[in-house]
């Protein structure tokens, strides 16, 4: 029994639309750039496209990559043209790059570029910062 596949029902259709989320690359050449999932390769591999970054379509680790808590809503397995066409119209660039998980990521960049006196700064300011809280602290419980 061979079934139609062109007579499916509007339900069906509908199905096939999911709420794909943002991603963020977290390690390799593309770490820091954005892309949207496209479709699961399988448990441990998904393929992402990136059209707003210049991120080419690819099949990337799922280990390497941080899920956000946005949503495009696209077809399975469709096109770079589409793709692009629900970033833009969600606006998901300008809404990842004010999430939490945007800042980390800049700041991690920010730290990795630090040269040895800006990190010897950092390292001093950060001790100074500790001591205060620990004095305080300290003075608190004496206090109560």
């Amino acid at each position: 029994y061979i079934t139609n596949n062109l007579s499916r029902s509007q339900d069906a259709l509908q199905e096939s639309y999911r709420n794909w989320p943002p991603v963020l690359h977290q390690l390799g050449d593309n770490a820091g750039k954005t892309c949207v999932v496209v479709d699961l390769v399988d448990q441990k591999r998904l393929l992402v496209d990136g059209p707003h970054c210049g991120l080419a379509r690819q099949v990337v680790r799922l280990k390497n990559l941080a899920i956000t808590d946005l949503k495009i809503q696209i077809p399975r397995g469709c096109k770079t043209k589409i793709v692009r066409a629900a970033l833009t119209k969600d606006d998901i660039p300008a809404k990842f790059a004010q999430s939490s998980l945007s800042k980390k990521a800049e700041a991690k960049i920010a730290k990795a570029g630090l040269g040895d006196f800006d990190r010897f700064k950092l390292r001093v300011a950060k001790t100074a910062q500790n001591r205060k809280i620990r004095s305080t602290v300290r003075r608190l419980k004496k206090s109560s």
